[in-house]
């Protein structure tokens, strides 16, 4: 995808750039994932209800690039986990036994790049900014329950198999690998090496490659341990 290769180019071109001329610091996160799939119809584009949030986490390691003064690059790579929870409990008043996905889980590697100010504060630094990210799934699941009258009969773990059309059960979705959208982050750098984040990351890919129209959203709070600080 165009985007994910820019923002890969991007990132090469920051670490060669500035290994030379600044102090790189590593960081190393990880933490809490509230993950949600905003679904909407392919014809009108309205808001489908249904989908609810998933819990999940995340975690990885993204470098530390000063290029101006209280200014830095922060390319990174995470694992993390996507995807939502879906509404399904049968059909009341038939008695018939239905099948219906109720829980999507995408794991994915990430390709984040983020540019951040810092605001020295009294226990250490505030680092606010954003950038994009690129992501490739590398595995899906799903859960494929069978109720009756609102009586939960069975329940199983299913692969996504992205070669297939559909290739989640009962809904029609056709999701694909690929995703990329934008970041907002805001992290507190604490005086004893610790961080402690929150981001949000809005996804600007359609995975549906049916008719449908399925983007990630995220919102995430991440700890973790910045070696090296450039202040340090």
């Amino acid at each position: 995808m165009k985007c994910l290769k820019f923002l890969c180019v991007l990132a090469s071109l920051a670490i060669t750039t500035t290994i030379v001329n600044a102090q790189v610091s590593l960081g190393l996160q990880g933490g809490y994932v509230n993950a949600e799939m905003n679904v909407s119809s392919g014809s009108a584009g309205v808001t489908q209800p249904g989908p609810q949030p998933l819990h999940s986490w995340q975690a990885g390691f993204y470098l530390n690039i000063p290029v101006f003064p209280n200014g830095a690059l922060q390319p990174g790579l995470n694992y993390i986990v996507k995807g939502a929870n879906r509404s399904f409990n049968g059909q009341q008043d038939v008695n018939v036994a239905l099948p219906g996905a109720t829980k999507i889980r995408l794991q994915y590697l990430e390709l984040p790049v983020n540019l951040v100010y810092k605001i020295p504060i009294g226990i250490g630094k505030l680092a606010i900014g954003g950038g994009g990210y690129g992501a490739y799934c590398t595995r899906g699941d799903y859960n494929l329950a069978i109720y009756k009258e609102g009586k939960l009969l069975q329940s199983s773990n299913q692969r996504v198999d992205f070669g297939k059309n559909p290739n989640v059960f009962t809904t029609g979705y056709n999701l694909q690998r690929w995703d990329a959208g934008l970041n907002a982050v805001a992290t507190i750098e604490f005086n004893c090496y610790v961080t402690l984040g929150v981001n949000y990351s809005h996804g600007l890919v359609d995975l549906d490659r049916s008719d449908g129209n399925i983007k990630n959203r995220y919102f995430g709070i991440n700890v973790g341990i910045l070696f090296n600080r450039e202040d340090w």
